[in-house]
């Protein structure tokens, strides 16, 4: 009689249960809802095999995260991940758009065209723009200092 043994890898899922995706929460759209997904820690294991059949583990080689939503993988220390705060996605917003040449009062028009109140726009762009201000003498349109043409008649801006 023989006995066919060995040993194999094999992936386990251990726990399940819900976290802040960082793929699921990226999101373009300011305004956006942010839900947590779903998730399954995955332990990578050697196991011994008796007849082809996994018996038991003797060596976890490792564990990770997979979002059940998107199936994108994590190091397990994805379950302590914060997704960013509304306040902090409108600031990160709203410094892309203004370094990217966007007039100070159209920034402020489009966030209120997304949701926001004209306090809240206001607010928001201040926060960022504070006092370094820029204006075009051609347009008289207002940027951010450091914008070096505008991006209404394409002239070249003084600071």
């Amino acid at each position: 009689m023989f006995i066919i043994f060995g040993t194999r890898g094999r992936q386990v899922d251990e726990k399940k249960g819900q976290f802040n995706c960082p793929s699921c929460c990226s999101n373009d759209n300011i305004t956006g809802d942010q839900k947590q997904q779903q998730y399954t820690q995955i332990k990578v294991a050697k196991y011994f095999t008796l007849f082809f059949v996994p018996i038991f583990s003797y060596q976890t080689l490792g564990r990770f995260i997979k979002c059940n939503h998107c199936n994108s993988e994590y190091n397990e220390k994805v379950l302590e991940y914060a997704p960013p705060t509304f306040d902090e996605q409108v600031a990160t917003y709203v410094e892309q758009e203004l370094k990217s040449g966007t007039p100070i009062s159209m920034l402020i028009n489009k966030l209120k065209s997304q949701g926001l109140n004209e306090e809240q726009s206001t607010k928001a762009v201040n926060n960022i723009v504070s006092s370094n201000i820029v204006t075009c003498h051609q347009c008289n349109m207002d940027f951010l200092k450091g914008v070096e043409k505008c991006s209404l008649c394409d002239q070249r801006i003084g600071a």
